[in-house]
């Protein structure tokens, strides 16, 4: 009988041994490797004619004006990124100067010999912006001039620019045939900043 439980334990012993072993022949692993998480490129660019475009380019030139001319400037504004965008707005940043010695004429009429008074006399007369068949026109800014829209933010973009779609402005400026002897020989500097919000 002592065999027996010798030979019991010792059998039991083996088949907890065998258990134990047998667990650890079966394993398993799943991998994931090289996962990757990347941005997008957020670019916008601007061009006089739709077929190259900068991040930085001066748009238009105007001199000799006289009261009543009146100017167009057209510019593009793509989406060169990959994400779309989906506001867009413009920023003019005005500097009025004197552009040299003042005239005759300017010397009677004119308080303000260090700086010019021209922007207050250039009139956007029509602001629209054409996205694909729409063309959308910016009531708002009509009438007004470029000194009471310096520094002011004007949407030019609600929507959805998508990627590689292009904005078409056109803005018409006209030189006020009220404007006197005061703005004779004036300059005004136009910056314009275009700004996208995705």
């Amino acid at each position: 009988m002592r065999h027996q439980k010798i030979v019991l334990v010792g059998a039991l012993l083996l088949l907890v041994a065998l258990a134990g072993f047998s667990r650890s022949l079966f394993t398993d692993v799943a991998l994931s490797e090289n996962n990757e998480i990347s941005s997008g490129e957020f670019d916008i660019g601007i061009s006089k004619d739709g077929e190259r475009f900068y991040n930085d380019l001066k748009l238009f030139d105007f001199s000799d004006l006289k009261p009543g001319d009146e100017r167009t400037v057209t510019f593009y504004v793509k989406n060169r990124g990959d994400l779309e965008v989906s506001r867009i707005t413009m920023t003019i940043y005005v500097n009025d100067l004197e552009d040299g010695a003042l005239s005759p004429a300017e010397k009677e009429v004119d308080n303000t010999t260090d700086r010019g008074e021209l922007s207050g006399y250039l009139v956007i007369t029509g602001l629209s912006v054409q996205h694909g068949n729409i063309t959308t026109d910016l009531t708002e800014v009509a009438g007004k001039t470029l000194k009471e829209l310096d520094r002011k933010e004007v949407e030019l973009f609600k929507g959805s620019l998508e990627e590689g779609e292009v904005l078409k402005v056109v803005m018409r400026i006209r030189f006020s045939p009220e404007a006197g002897n005061e703005c004779q020989t004036d300059k005004v500097e136009v910056d314009m900043k275009i700004n996208a919000e995705q």
